[in-house]
């Protein structure tokens, strides 16, 4: 399988945290991912394909006993040279589901250094991306004359928040 990454068009919203509870962490929704709609890398996930990563990660947040799913970075790893380091990590998400045709998440923005960097940004308006990060097998289709990778496996290993993502639908849509 071959490493797909896919940078998903946001516009991070915060939901305000008054209990206490996360200890300075942020809730965050977003819309992860968009089922049949080819992104700008060229790649079309079927929502069956989506569905049953979803179900994959879910398994594993089951078995960990409600721990984590997915964390993600500011910016793909690969963007700064390297394997996901556990240091960079700036968001823990705590849900993954199918709404529509879209991946809605859940999850929370950690007060990390970079955590708090990207907190900044959003409550100054600055537009936050969100990108899958994982690996799969794709099929090679033409379609109105260009290449459109099918994607027909995924493993799901993050979503990471980046500058410019490629799914033109999704979007944060709260946090607090």
């Amino acid at each position: 399988m071959k490493r797909l990454n896919e940078r998903v068009n946001q516009a991070l919203s915060l939901i305000e945290e008054t209990d206490g509870a996360t200890d300075g962490a942020r809730r965050v929704t977003a819309l992860g991912l968009t089922a049949n709609v080819v992104n700008a890398n060229r790649r079309r996930y079927s929502r069956a394909v989506l569905e049953r990563a979803l179900s994959e990660i879910n398994v594993m947040e089951s078995v960990g006993q409600g721990r984590l799913i997915a964390t993600g970075e500011a910016e793909h790893p690969n963007d700064k040279g390297g394997r996901p380091a556990l240091l960079e990590t700036v968001v823990k998400w705590q849900a993954a589901q199918m709404q529509g045709d879209q991946v809605l998440l859940e999850g929370l923005i950690l007060p990390t250094a970079k955590g708090r960097d990207i907190l900044t940004l959003i409550e100054h308006g600055v537009p936050i991306g969100v990108s899958m990060r994982g690996y799969g097998r794709s099929k090679a289709t033409k379609e109105a004359g260009e290449t459109v990778q099918e994607v027909q496996e995924l493993k799901i290993t993050g979503w990471d928040l980046v500058a410019e993502p490629s799914d033109p639908y999704a979007r944060l849509l709260e946090s607090r």
